[in-house]
């Protein structure tokens, strides 16, 4: 009778180990890496850093200054291929990071092939369900406000990291990810919020859940 109490409770122990390896891992956090790059405004760092955090609720770290990359740079319009900073972002940038994805950021003027015009200035860049994005204040900032300007800002990072997180263009006006058609006037009607799609496909997709805000407390976002 021992030996059969003794066999079952090995068992037992054996069953416990078992579903214990078994049990899929918890899904890590993410975290955005922001990584200023050339030139950019430093007190804009702090915001959309926050802004991250407020829209989504992920971690978000400040990673060294880098240089632009030399291979992003157009020459005949001198400014900066937003797909060669990505590339850069990725290569470089993210291996080793501990980032889950990466938010390149600067205040030089950056652009991408828009047929037909095969150079087209931008507010910003993401790879639709990739890794790395990146956001321009060069376009935001001109002839407003700061308190305008960093709001501009942030809506475009949230915008941005709403494609990296698998979402393209749509919805309805005045949703995160409604096209801007290059322009900022859009973006001024928005209120910087995900529409309630917006956020159910970020969270069914990446299985984590999101802040749900009625309004943006700007207040909040932009002063620290």
């Amino acid at each position: 009778m021992r030996r059969l109490v003794a066999t079952a409770a090995i068992a037992i122990a054996i069953a416990i180990a078992t579903l214990a390896t078994a049990r899929p891992a918890a899904a890590a956090p993410t975290t955005v890496c922001v990584v200023p790059l050339g030139k950019f405004d430093a007190k804009l760092v702090p915001i959309i850093r926050r802004g991250i955090a407020y829209i989504y609720g992920f971690e978000t770290r400040l990673l060294p200054a880098r240089a632009m990359p030399a291979a992003a740079f157009y020459k005949p319009r001198k400014r900066w291929r937003a797909d060669a900073i990505l590339e850069f972002l990725n290569a470089s940038v993210l291996p080793d990071s501990g980032c889950t994805i990466v938010m390149g950021f600067t205040r030089e003027d950056i652009s991408t092939t828009k047929p037909p015009f095969e150079d087209w200035g931008i507010l910003g860049l993401g790879q639709i369900g990739g890794t790395a994005s990146v956001v321009s204040s060069f376009r935001a900032s001109r002839g407003v406000a700061r308190s305008k300007a960093a709001m501009r800002t942030v809506k475009v990072v949230n915008h941005e990291l709403g494609h990296v997180l698998g979402m393209d263009h749509g919805g309805e006006p005045g949703c995160v990810m409604n096209d801007a058609a290059g322009t900022v006037k859009t973006i001024d009607k928005e209120p910087g919020l995900l529409c309630p799609n917006e956020r159910s496909f970020v969270e069914d997709h990446h299985e984590i859940v999101i802040p749900a805000h009625v309004t943006f407390e700007w207040q909040t976002v932009l002063s620290p």
